[in-house]
């Protein structure tokens, strides 16, 4: 495809009507227009729009039904952490029935054979009889490697799920009692990425490919994590990757302890499910970390439901803590029962939390900010199954699983403000997509804002939760889509799509103070197998496909024939390659001088009313929508399908800043010539906007999103 063709796109038809403020065209200068139509009848106004700071869910679910109150919304997880964690997705070694997986794990390192059979939990609700036996000390490291590596070897592994919706053995599709599938056979991960979530200029790489061969993570530099900079990392296999039966786990190496996973956030309240909070069992001898002070259980007494913890290092080191059925709050609030006075960590960070129902401790995170963190030893020593946004802690280095390796860079450049913003989500969990086989769902954005902050920070924070909201449908809905080709239930997605953009527009211009703000956007849906690139204004999505630069967005500016005819046809004009010689894009979000409002009617006269505002139609020598039939910018997005084959390299999405001063086939080339050079997206997508800003000579805001499809070893020359 040349150089700035427009690629075949499906459009959605229809227009939404959205609300000018025509005090602001004054302000702007664009009133000489209507001052020419209209001579001294047109005076400006003031509109005062009030921000609603109502609760947003900023979550997704796994629930096709709409939630229908308040507290089922809170009862969510986050797009950015896993949605399930704890006990469940331990690898236990069993022979029972129950559901059993045959296969061997795979790992980088030599394993060992042992006699001894290891003893370990079954589930949350399961108990050992000797909790409070003070004989039942700390095991050794020695012995929770060699148990550990027993459970791997065992011919017959139970892997456990958390969800209710088990994926099919033989890969077709599981249907309930109403017809509708249960869940389509997820697919067979074939590698996983581990990216850091911070680092140094002494971190060369900063994300990590783990094929089905396993591999370690370690400071030396035959691990496939290889990570020198973090000096508390053992040299080889501190923390190991395994494979099985189409899953990775992760468990401890060679130097067992200092491996933990992230525990998913929950609430305490009545409303929150207590299967949320029952994931992480207090055994005696589990050790976890909040903040800077580790802990460990050291005993249970079941008679009077007392749980024994000792704080192993930070400020409360040696201080043991009895916490009775009344549960304990973790934080840096002296309302706390352990107070640790950490300032890394919330007031109310984390909880421990009795079940009397199970006579079981457990515990929770209470949403902090910074985490709360489970130890990978004792009854949590055998290998834990990842999942998409798990968070882990190896040593002193914190690490994100993902789906796609992808690097993301932005700089103010030349201007005195930033106004550009980026989403990145590995796994939106929409689960009616899951149920149509487009499973996972990747998301991934940039967001150019014009005129301030404030609706590429609003795209930032909402576009993709109403994306997830569009695809929510009751089952009766979802059954006849079972049936339909993928060119149907691409149209179908293209308009859920399409409605999530225009709401999203609506809540942005009815909700803030500063409506005339704008921003494009240039959005990526990776469903299945299938690339859905939504595009509104200039941003880009650009595919390198077998090194070609394959242009997958239209931009959106005014000089455009159609878009150009399309503002005629509403009553507006380009002139200079802007529309009334002000705004650069013909399709925004926002700008609220640009698209035309309803009127309110007047209140009721009565005695008692206040006087109307200056925003009342009647006060009003003209009406907007008498000059313009329409919009003139509109934030219906075009949307291209592109199936994901073996010869994509890799997706990047940039704002303008980048594109005004390199053709889409010299940023390929660039991002592959550096990818192969540094070995690393993330360093490649800092020297591409450092390129655009500093050898190009850009003047505007420079944002770059890089999603990768190959490993960077396997780009071609």
């Amino acid at each position: 495809m040349s150089e700035g063709q427009d690629v075949q796109t499906l459009k959605m038809p229809g227009l939404v009507p959205f609300y000018v403020n025509v005090s602001v065209f004054w302000r702007l200068g664009t009133y000489r227009y209507f001052r020419f139509l209209f001579g001294s009848f047109l005076m400006p106004v003031t509109v005062a729009r009030k921000h609603d700071d109502h609760d947003r869910r900023r979550s997704s679910t796994l629930r096709l039904e709409p939630l229908q109150s308040e507290n089922a919304r809170k009862a969510t997880t986050s797009f950015v952490r896993a949605r399930t964690s704890g006990v469940n997705r331990l690898l236990r070694s069993s022979t029972s029935s129950g559901g059993g997986v045959s296969g061997n794990i795979r790992s980088s390192s030599s394993s060992h054979s042992h006699s001894r059979s290891s003893k370990s939990k079954s589930g949350p609700n399961s108990k050992s009889a000797d909790h409070e036996t003070e004989s039942d000390e700390v095991n050794t490291e020695v012995a929770e490697k060699e148990t550990a590596e027993l459970a791997l070897e065992s011919s017959a592994v139970n892997v456990r799920s958390s969800s209710a919706l088990s994926p099919c053995a033989s890969g077709g599709v599981n249907v309930d009692d109403d017809d509708v599938p249960s869940f389509f056979a997820e697919q067979i991960w074939t590698h996983v990425v581990l990216k850091m979530t911070a680092f140094s200029e002494e971190d060369a790489v900063t994300s990590f490919v783990f094929d089905t061969a396993g591999g370690g993570i370690g400071s030396s530099a035959d691990n496939v994590a290889s990570i020198p900079a973090d000096k508390l990392l053992g040299a080889k296999d501190h923390a190991r990757i395994l494979y099985t039966s189409g899953r990775f786990y992760l468990t401890n190496g060679d130097h067992v302890g200092d491996t933990f996973v992230r525990l998913s956030p929950c609430e305490t309240g009545d409303d929150t499910d207590a299967a949320d909070r029952m994931q992480w069992p207090l055994d005696p001898h589990v050790s976890f970390r909040v903040g800077k002070s580790d802990f460990v259980v050291t005993a249970f007494h079941e008679p009077s439901q007392t749980l024994e913890v000792s704080a192993l290092s930070g400020k409360l080191a040696g201080t043991q803590f009895a916490i009775g059925p009344e549960g304990a709050g973790i934080g840096r609030s002296a309302e706390n029962k352990i107070h640790t006075g950490d300032g890394e960590l919330s007031r109310k960070h984390a909880a421990i939390w009795f079940d009397e129902l199970t006579n079981q401790f457990y515990l929770i995170d209470l949403n902090s900010t910074n985490g709360t963190f489970m130890k990978l030893v004792g009854s949590y020593q055998e290998p834990y199954r990842l999942e998409i946004g798990d968070d882990l802690l190896i040593a002193q280095t914190c690490l994100t699983v993902n789906r796609f390796d992808f690097g993301a860079h932005a700089d103010m450049g030349a201007r005195k403000y930033m106004e550009d913003s980026h989403t990145i989500i590995q796994d939106m969990c929409v689960e009616s997509l899951s149920r149509l086989g487009l499973h996972p769902q990747s998301y991934f954005a940039v967001y150019d804002g014009h005129g301030g902050e404030e609706a590429s920070l609003f795209l930032g924070e909402v576009l993709h939760l109403n994306i997830a909201d569009a695809f929510y449908m009751p089952k009766a809905e979802l059954r006849p889509l079972v049936d339909k080709s993928p060119e149907e239930l691409q149209s179908m997605i293209t308009k859920r799509l399409t409605d999530a953009f225009e709401q999203t527009d609506e809540e942005f211009l009815n909700g803030s103070e500063r409506p005339q703000a704008g921003s494009t956007a240039t959005t990526v849906l990776v469903a299945g197998n299938y690339i859905f690139v939504s595009n509104v204004g200039d941003s880009r999505t650009v595919l390198s496909r077998a090194g070609k630069a394959e242009r997958l967005s239209n931009d959106h500016k005014p000089s455009r024939p159609d878009e150009a005819q399309r503002i005629r046809d509403t009553g507006g004009f380009v002139i200079h390659g802007r529309i009334m010689g002000e705004l650069a894009v013909s399709r925004a979000f926002g700008d609220a001088p640009f698209k035309t409002f309803d009127l309110p009617e007047p209140p009721a006269e009565d005695v008692d009313s206040k006087p109307r505002s200056d925003y009342d139609s009647q006060e009003l020598p003209i009406n907007p929508n008498d000059i313009l039939k329409g919009p003139l910018v509109i934030p219906t997005p075009e949307v291209t399908v592109t199936e994901l084959t073996d010869d994509c390299d890799f997706l990047m999405l940039a704002s303008d800043g980048l594109y005004d001063v390199m053709k889409d086939q010299e940023a390929v080339d660039f991002l592959r010539q550096k990818i192969e050079q540094l070995g690393d997206v993330q360093r490649a997508a800092e020297a591409i906007v450092e390129h655009a800003i500093y050898h190009q000579r850009s003047t505007d805001n420079v944002t770059c999103v890089v999603v990768m499809f190959k490993e960077p070893k396997k780009l071609e020359s």
